[in-house]
């Protein structure tokens, strides 16, 4: 979850840049302690109704973006898809969230270059194996990195579940060689009306620019990782309406993180965003775009 945003004044003793470095060594604590204690999770969410995932503990901010409340896509446009990509799946929470809303016979098409996660992802998807075989879905799941060219660049794995990223210079020792797809290739293997969820950390601007496929897809929620300007515009010359919306923690998360299981985990989470809440107010940008049906005029 991005915090780059803040909407509340600092206390005279703390600057703005202190607080942040508090929260970021905060964040990365409890990162490390989760990560050292357990690989992942065996959840109980109520949404209300219950839920089984497994997850990595790091990664709160995955599942209250895409379970607990959706920031992506509304159910109605989930339904109205005849193909949901989605880019950056992590160990599947979006995923879950789309084919719970599909219609049948909904393709779903889901990337992530993760090993943890994607094996993550492969066993959320068993657990709702009855609901694809009912609605006869088709999914689709993919160890791979989206980029602007197909090859194999180096992956760097940052330690945080939701964090890693394709190296573009390739110049760092640190990393894995992955298999890269381009956003057309996806596309390809696509059906009927496509919606895109985006959130690769910070590749979204050259997947988008090389795409020469990109008016196929009817709708895109891509997280904006501080290049709002940069992908409007790119979608703006493409023919797509945009929107860019900033979602603010919302204080009922604090509640429903207290009803998770195992309770432990939940009430430890719940503790944090209630501090991170009262100091930093983080906050996560995500851009909305979808195909114009009218001219555009001069902005």
């Amino acid at each position: 979850m991005d915090t780059s945003s803040t909407g509340s004044k600092m206390g005279e003793g703390l600057s703005m840049s202190t607080v942040f470095k508090l929260a970021s060594i905060a964040r990365g604590m409890l990162n490390k302690l989760l990560n050292k204690s357990l690989p992942y999770l065996y959840l109980e969410l109520k949404l209300p109704m219950a839920l089984h995932i497994y997850f990595p503990p790091d990664a709160f901010g995955a599942l209250e973006e895409n379970l607990f409340r959706n920031i992506y896509f509304d159910p109605y446009s989930i339904r109205d898809a005849d193909t949901i990509i989605d880019l950056g799946a992590h160990a599947g929470s979006f995923t879950i969230y789309a084919l719970l809303h599909s219609k049948p016979g909904t393709r779903i098409i889901a990337v992530e270059p993760s090993g943890r996660n994607y094996e993550l992802l492969l066993a959320n998807l068993k657990l709702f194996r009855n609901i694809i075989r009912e609605r006869k879905l088709e999914i689709l799941v993919l160890r791979k990195a989206v980029w602007s060219q197909r090859g194999r660049f180096k992956f760097v794995d940052t330690g945080w579940s939701e964090g890693g990223y394709i190296d573009e210079a390739q110049y760092t020792r640190e990393g894995t060689l992955i298999e890269t797809i381009t956003l057309d290739e996806l596309i390809a293997l696509s059906k009927g009306r496509i919606l895109v969820k985006m959130d690769i950390e910070g590749a979204e601007l050259p997947v988008l620019t090389a795409s020469k496929e990109l008016n196929k897809v009817i709708k895109l929620a891509i997280e904006a990782h501080g290049k709002e300007v940069f992908l409007v515009e790119t979608l703006r010359l493409r023919r797509y309406d945009c929107k860019i919306i900033t979602y603010k923690l919302n204080p009922q998360l604090l509640k429903d993180w207290m009803k998770v299981k195992p309770r432990i985990y939940g009430f430890i989470v719940a503790i944090y965003r209630f501090l991170a809440s009262s100091i930093i107010h983080p906050t996560i940008t995500i851009i909305k775009a979808e195909k114009a049906t009218r001219p555009q005029g001069p902005r």
